[in-house]
């Protein structure tokens, strides 16, 4: 029997009507409370906290990760609380012999690469994937663990096989787009080339606009404006550039990506954290110098078509961040993401094929400026002409149609689906890989194509962008193991198990 003496029940003295074993069991009690309501209540993605008067515990953000905690322990209390939350139970302890730590399982982990994601398969895929954002919801990184749960394929089976062998046609179908658009730059206006590739794009994937969640909408059309910018740019470099080099130039993406990360959330990037990225930046960096300055002249090989080419790894490296920072969240959102980013291309390059075919901009794009005034060009260059024309006659505009439909609704549209499929079949280093392999790919149609040769400097310089490329898809532990480093552990809020 409790007896209370002395005890005035006041606003401001609660604690002192409890008997002193209850007081210290309280923090317990109130955070097994919070435990078995979190899921329900506010959901993984949302929980900042677990906390009691004492001591609080950041949130966990990567699959079954041990974080370090701020502790002020009290003296009645000495002992670090161990919180374990999964999709099915809950357990406080008390254990004296225990680091303080708190442990709990993430819903469905995704494969990211290149700025796209897509919800792993938990059968096949041997890594999962979970975003590592701060306190505020900054992206800060990006974890990745291996699957317990991945079953045991042979290599050689089909069904290891047939992703891999999907993702390396995307890359080889993605490097097609270089060629085939200059190509087309050589032919037509470039604004007419660009405008007409993207109109059948997103009218293909128009019926997936309906299905985009409504709080992505300002994200994906603030994504979609860089799209446009790199794609605009791509179609500007391509009309005096070498296919290979605008490709080779367009993997920068892997200094901006990063730069955007670090800008815009404040990411951890630094040497000791993430030695890969750093390594890949200088790598790629070394490739573009011995691209653009391998030549006899130096910078005086430099030209806008170099410029408009770097341009476009810019629009793409910053869209990527926002690209993969929405699908990682919402992987099932990837093609309506697609389709308004490609909607927003779309409009734009009308919007330029406009301007450009009144002549407004001049010679800007191409000598083929006031376009749309002449009824002849007109009816050759804009949509639909260009297939009436191709397709009933006019050997010449044959091939363009070819070039225009399959950029549009092959490589630009049916490819993302192509590419979506495989992804969350494999690890996000493996995906990372075979993507790399796109401006090989660039070089080698536009050799078969349109008959370019690469001299010493391409070659070098193109190699070193694809090793930089690569170098993205080793992980941070493997070469601070190697080179020796230690990460900062206060820099770092997640320590994969």
């Amino acid at each position: 029997m409790l007896v209370f003496t002395d005890c005035h029940v006041l606003a401001s003295n609660r604690n002192s009507c409890m008997p002193r074993n209850m007081q210290q069991w309280m923090p317990l009690l109130a955070t097994m409370l919070i435990g078995a309501n979190l899921k329900q209540s506010l959901g993984f993605s949302n929980v900042k906290y677990f906390q009691r008067s004492d001591q609080i515990i950041p949130r966990a953000v990567s699959s079954t990760s041990r974080i370090g905690m701020k502790k002020n322990l009290s003296r009645k209390n000495p002992f670090p609380l161990f919180v374990s939350v999964s999709d099915t139970e809950v357990s406080t302890a008390l254990d004296p012999t225990m680091s303080t730590e708190v442990e709990f399982t993430l819903p469905d982990g995704v494969v990211c690469a290149r700025g796209v994601c897509s919800l792993a398969d938990e059968i096949v895929a041997e890594e999962l994937c979970y975003l590592d954002e701060d306190d505020e919801g900054n992206l800060v990184g990006m974890t990745c663990v291996a699957n317990p749960d991945v079953q045991e394929r042979n290599i050689f089976s089909f069904d290891f096989l047939w992703p891999r062998a999907l993702l390396l046609g995307c890359s080889m179908l993605y490097g097609t787009n270089f060629p085939l658009g200059r190509l087309m730059n050589e032919a037509l206006p470039a604004s007419a080339a660009t405008s007409g590739r993207m109109i059948l794009a997103s009218a293909v994937l128009a019926p997936f606009l309906f299905k985009l969640k409504p709080e992505l909408r300002t994200t994906s059309v603030i994504g979609g404006c860089f799209v446009a910018g790199a794609y605009l740019s791509q179609s500007l470099a391509l009309v005096d550039t070498p296919a290979a080099t605008v490709a080779f130039l367009g993997a920068l993406t892997v200094v901006v990506t990063p730069t955007t990360s670090v800008l815009i959330d404040k990411a951890k990037l630094g040497w000791k954290d993430a030695p890969q990225t750093w390594l890949a930046a200088i790598l790629c960096l070394a490739g573009v110098g011995a691209l653009e300055l391998g030549g006899g002249e130096g910078l005086g090989d430099v030209g806008w078509g170099d410029f408009w080419s770097a341009m476009q790894g810019a629009g793409f490296g910053i869209a990527f961040f926002f690209t993969e920072k929405m699908m990682a969240k919402n992987p099932d959102q990837a093609l309506p993401i697609t389709a308004v980013q490609v909607g927003v291309t779309a409009f734009f390059a009308s919007v330029w094929a406009l301007f450009d075919g009144l002549g407004v901009l001049g010679s800007f794009g191409g000598d083929n400026g006031a376009w749309l005034l002449d009824e002849a060009c007109r009816a050759k260059y804009a949509l639909p002409g260009l297939f009436l024309s191709g397709f009933t006659g006019d050997e010449a505009l044959r091939n363009l149609a070819i070039a225009a439909a399959w950029t549009g609704l092959i490589t630009t549209s049916a490819n993302r689906v192509g590419e979506t499929t495989a992804l969350g079949k494999m690890s996000s280093s493996e995906a990372a890989v075979i993507l790399a392999t796109e401006p090989l790919w660039a070089a080698l149609f536009a050799s078969l194509y349109i008959g370019e040769t690469l001299g010493p400097q391409d070659i070098v310089g193109g190699a070193l962008i694809v090793v930089a490329c690569l170098t993205t898809a080793v992980k941070a532990e493997t070469l601070q193991n190697l080179l020796g480093i230690k990460p900062d552990e206060d820099a770092r809020t997640d320590i994969p198990v």
